[in-house]
């Protein structure tokens, strides 16, 4: 499978794509991953995004440090390729997405299906990708981290769409 692996850390954007001197290269041969558990889901990633956390990583400058090589890479949407014997949740060609540590800059990843999120039909598979950690650290900050409560967030929201109005009069 192809996969985007971290070799060592350093800035990819301070060097050209394929450089000898970029920590990341594209891996063409890399093996698909193998279900390691009863749960274990294999997605077929479809999409993914790219999180200030990823860039991190590969920098070498997050809190948590992989050991190289490593496949960054953390919210992503796909299809269901394989399912373990004890999986209860999903059938294989079910849309579903989710958020893992490492390894969605790649064309296979596994979890259990415990972390997985069935995405609907009518749901766009790129914005599916973005939703589990985008959405999540939204909801921390706004939630738990301000303690915000649902009259403030609609006067937010009230307020958010004021500002679009204006903007839309003033164009």
């Amino acid at each position: 499978m192809e996969a985007l692996v971290c070799r060592k850390l350093g800035d990819p954007t301070a060097t050209n794509p394929g450089s000898p001197e970029s920590p990341v290269e594209v891996s063409k041969t890399h093996p698909i991953p193998s279900l390691n558990s009863d749960t274990s889901v294999r997605v077929r990633v479809i999409a993914t995004s790219l999180n200030y956390a990823n860039y991190l990583q590969i920098l070498g400058k997050y809190q948590e440090k992989p050991p190289l090589p490593f496949i960054p890479g953390s919210d992503y949407s796909g299809i269901v390729d394989a399912i373990g014997p004890a999986v209860t949740k999903f059938r294989v060609g079910d849309r579903v997405c989710s958020f893992a540590d490492l390894g969605s800059f790649a064309q296979f990843i596994v979890a259990d299906q415990s972390r997985l999120f069935l995405v609907p039909e009518r749901c766009d598979m790129v914005a599916a990708a973005a939703l589990p950690v985008a959405f999540g650290t939204s909801h921390v900050a706004l939630v738990h981290r301000a303690r915000l409560t649902s009259g403030q967030v609609k006067k937010s929201h009230l307020f958010y769409s004021v500002f679009l109005l204006d903007v839309n009069l003033s164009l």
